[in-house]
């Protein structure tokens, strides 16, 4: 059986104008995440594209070498970015205002919790494939970009290998829910309360893939024992 270490990037900048990018925590974050993969002994990294997520596995790669271990070079996998979240905000938030004028506040007197309400109101309605736009990917396209990425990632592993993703929330819920075939709207859902820096594992067949729920096993889930208290983060 091979592993396969699933890890959501740092916290990144939420709230301001560039958010792909670690906040001072999420770097913190990255910091002790590279001491804790030192002693993973892992046969090989990937990472998605986005700036928070390659900032995350540098800084741990870093972390990792000034503790004694020399972690392998991060490979690119573009199947593992996130799914296009300010993309939906930006094309539903008019049909959702819509629907529902309280949202109309967005516009002159916006307020965290107003947004986050407004965020995961859209995002129930993109993952029950209710509201989709031209060009804007739909969700079962995104859960079969994962796949996609995951099967690479597999498919490449030699027998009992040790593999680490560094990626968002979103491929990890997909990921989670693939070992128990739930429907896409319970993977996006899975994706919501999963923390900066945390750590999911799961164990795989290392020889040949074929998608069944027997083939993948959920080890543990959304662990940031690896943190201290101070740096524990959800968004």
């Amino acid at each position: 059986m091979g592993t396969l270490f699933l890890i959501r990037h740092g916290q990144a900048s939420y709230g301001e104008v560039d958010y792909d990018r670690l906040s001072t925590r999420g770097q913190e974050q990255a910091g002790a995440l590279g001491r804790y993969l030192a002693g993973a002994r892992l046969d090989g990294v990937y990472a998605g594209p986005l700036r928070r997520q390659q900032q995350t596995i540098a800084l741990a790669t870093e972390a990792a070498s000034v503790a004694g271990t020399a972690l392998p070079a991060s490979r690119t996998l573009d199947e593992l970015a996130e799914y296009p979240a300010f993309e939906m905000l930006q094309h539903l938030m008019p049909r959702l205002v819509a629907e529902d004028p309280k949202f109309e506040a967005l516009a002159t007197a916006p307020t965290p919790g107003l947004l986050d309400e407004a965020f995961h109101t859209i995002l129930g309605r993109w993952s029950r494939d209710e509201w989709h736009v031209t060009g804007i990917e739909r969700v079962g396209d995104f859960v079969g970009r994962v796949r996609t990425a995951l099967d690479r990632v597999i498919r490449a592993a030699s027998s009992g290998a040790r593999i680490a993703c560094v990626t968002s929330a979103g491929p990890i819920g997909v990921a989670v829910g693939l070992t128990f075939g739930i429907p896409d709207e319970r993977m996006v859902r899975t994706s919501v309360v999963i923390r900066n820096a945390s750590i999911t594992e799961l164990r795989f067949r290392s020889r040949g893939f074929d998608w069944q729920p027997d083939q993948l096993s959920l080890v543990s889930f959304n662990l940031t024992a690896h943190l201290p208290e101070e740096l524990e983060s959800h968004r």
